[in-house]
């Protein structure tokens, strides 16, 4: 039989939870222990695993209470995902001249990054946005 405090597994999974809300969320352990009632020595000791929470009860409807996102499981009230904006996808300049922006080229069993201006040449790879993630470095 179960105690009303739930097993250790859960109260750890509990505390996994909160974790993630606290990354996700972009929120401090003192907002989360403000908004359930807790000390902010006890929810930061929950986060390094020192301690397990007293009252699970009251963590677990706090993160029950959370709007779920469909792609990522917990998330604050009000939260929509708005992605990243992206860079162009242009190549950089050249890292050893600097003085000109490498262009992709098709070469000999793929595509690479050129320079114009002193020549230097990128690995080279199958696709061109493989060749110029290579050239800028993103590999």
């Amino acid at each position: 039989m179960r105690n009303k405090r739930g097993t250790p597994d859960e109260r750890d999974a509990l505390v996994e939870r909160l974790r993630e809300f606290i990354r996700v969320g972009y929120v401090t352990g003192s907002e989360v222990a403000r908004r359930i009632g807790a000390r902010d020595a006890s929810v930061y000791s929950w986060l390094k695993g020192e301690f397990r929470s007293g009252n699970p009860k009251r963590l677990a409807d706090f993160l029950d209470s959370l709007a779920a996102e469909s792609s990522s499981g917990i998330a604050p009230n009000g939260y929509e995902y708005k992605p990243y904006p992206t860079a162009p996808k242009r190549p950089r300049p050249c890292p050893f001249c600097r003085k000109a922006r490498g262009t992709i080229q098709k070469a000999r069993g793929g595509f690479q990054g050129v320079c114009p201006n002193c020549g230097a040449t990128g690995p080279r790879r199958e696709s061109r946005e493989e060749a110029l993630k290579a050239w800028n470095g993103k590999e």
